[in-house]
């Protein structure tokens, strides 16, 4: 069978015709010439090899084959409309994937809003758990796109971007019966096993959390709540964690002030390789995210 080699534009200009009565009538509402109109047609009826119209001089009447045919370029003509209508949503439909490191200390819960707030801007959110050292290693080679961890303190070097997020307050966890009952003072917190949920930090922030000189490093949470539990050392951790709703673990009334600290989460993304309006987005999502999370 040889295949018809009809246009969209042929049958869009037939059926104008069909709906206009005229070639002037339906060249006006294509805006499009007469002559146009009048040649998309006759290729139309070359390519069938039938006349879909009798004509008599400017009176073009459909003949029966015109007729059956104009009840189906209607048709055709709807799932065409249906398909470019489909082709124009596509590249908003067509998700972008984003891959996030982020610490221990990071809420949870703020990640669960986050991926939902960038759901709705077609984002899918790959959140995964890393120290920020090999995180950093990975935003500059460009095998995660963007990095959620405590600032250092330090400048960030010109291949990586930062934006402040938002402070969590971290405070002093142990097993109820650790410390003696009452005020814990920084000489018990200091002569007891310290549990340090990190592998790498930085020298003037290790000396800012380590109070005890025996401390044990556990950057898994539950091997660190399994820890705590067993009376095995106290930590300091993120509020947002409900340490104390832990089996045995409660917080620890200190006698530093209100008995926290304040610590700035900051992101970090490699210049370049986030598109801008994906960059807008992530960035609009983590301010729209993070306040209920403190």
């Amino acid at each position: 069978m040889t295949p018809l080699n009809f246009t969209l534009a042929q049958i869009e200009a037939f059926a104008c015709v069909c709906e206009t009565g005229t070639l002037t009538h339906a060249a006006r509402k294509l805006r499009k010439d007469r002559t146009t109109v009048s040649e998309l047609v006759a290729y139309l009826e070359a390519d069938l090899g039938y006349p879909l119209f009798e004509r008599a001089g400017r009176s073009l009447t459909l003949t029966e084959a015109g007729e059956r045919l104009w009840r189906q370029s209607r048709l055709f003509l709807h799932e065409a409309q249906s398909f470019a209508q489909l082709a124009r949503q596509i590249p908003q439909q067509i998700g972008t994937r984003l891959t996030l490191c982020y610490d221990a200390f990071t809420p949870r819960d703020f990640l669960l809003r986050l991926r939902c707030s960038l759901d709705a801007s077609q984002i899918q959110l790959e959140p995964i758990l890393g120290e920020r050292i090999e995180a950093e290693s990975w935003l500059e080679q460009g095998r995660a796109d963007v990095g959620l961890f405590q600032a250092m303190n330090r400048s960030i070097n010109d291949r990586l971007h930062w934006r402040a997020i938002g402070n969590i307050s971290l405070a002093v966890y142990a097993r109820e019966d650790f410390f003696p009952a009452g005020q814990v003072s920084q000489f018990h917190l200091a002569s007891r096993t310290q549990l340090m949920p990190f592998l790498d930090l930085p020298e003037w922030l290790m000396r800012r959390l380590q109070i005890a000189d025996d401390i044990l490093r556990v950057n898994q949470q539950d091997i660190l709540q399994a820890l705590l539990c067993a009376g095995e050392g106290w930590a300091w951790l993120p509020e947002h964690m409900n340490a104390d709703s832990w089996p045995g673990v409660v917080r620890v009334n200190t006698d530093m002030g209100d008995g926290t600290i304040s610590q700035l989460m900051v992101a970090l993304w490699k210049p370049g390789q986030l598109a801008p309006p994906v960059l807008a987005k992530l960035l609009a999502a983590f301010n729209e995210a993070w306040p209920a999370a403190d």
